[in-house]
């Protein structure tokens, strides 16, 4: 039978993205049972990429911005994932993996870890979970932590996921910062070694965003950074 006479398999087909993963949700919104699904996957039109998820025979390789999207969860796009995704990089390896931080249940698709390179944080650092948090662009399901709350937990990660090295160049770089949003995600941060590492390497390298925050409302930030390591002692 040819495609014509299959018209919602043609509209699923149209609606699909080159690179969208399609999930058994996103096809029940089409109108597409489980049980027309595995038709359609048997007679060529589908791919079957794991339990629940789809994609159009006819389309490229899942683009990794779209199957994020697609991923069911409370979750974003944080830490030096979120500062490159804005524009700030240092050294970033290549393919460096994408840093997930979830917040609640959360499980990645066997399909998508051996697709992408992808590393899940299930850490919340802020009282409040959607604080600088915005959608990415014009994809509305794919939530992407602002600058201001990506340093915060880029240094979170110091020296365990990130050198102290790679995150003062960070820091150095971050000239267009708004107090505005700093302020209040300095104040209800939980991790307080990010917020001393942050006001110190700040502080050192004169960013403008110092003269706009009000250091006196800020837990922790009187002390500075110290963690010992078994060969020298970090002091920031």
């Amino acid at each position: 039978m040819t495609l014509e006479k299959y018209g919602l398999l043609r509209h699923v087909l149209t609606h699909a993205r080159s690179g969208q993963p399609l999930t058994s949700a996103w096809l029940a919104e089409q109108g597409v049972s489980p049980q027309l699904a595995y038709h359609y996957v048997q007679a060529g039109w589908l791919i079957r990429l794991g339990h629940g998820w789809f994609m159009r025979a006819s389309s490229d390789k899942p683009e990794l911005l779209l199957s994020l999207a697609a991923l069911s969860g409370t979750f974003h796009i944080g830490g030096k994932t979120a500062l490159a995704w804005h524009g700030y990089h240092h050294n970033l390896a290549h393919r460096a993996a994408t840093e997930l931080f979830a917040q609640g249940p959360f499980r990645l698709p066997e399909w998508m870890q051996s697709q992408f390179p992808l590393t899940v944080r299930r850490r919340r650092l802020f009282d409040d979970d959607a604080q600088g948090v915005a959608p990415w662009d014009y994809m509305a399901n794919l939530r992407v932590a602002e600058p201001e709350r990506a340093v915060l937990e880029m240094l979170w990660g110091v020296p365990q996921h990130q050198t102290l090295e790679e995150a003062t160049h960070l820091v150095e770089s971050l000239l267009g910062l708004r107090a505005t949003l700093m302020q209040p995600l300095l104040e209800s941060c939980r991790n307080i070694k990010a917020v001393r590492l942050f006001l110190n390497l700040a502080k050192q390298a004169s960013l403008p965003i110092m003269e706009g925050l009000d250091i006196t409302r800020i837990t922790g930030s009187a002390a500075p950074y110290v963690r010992r390591h078994a060969t020298a002692t970090i002091r920031t």
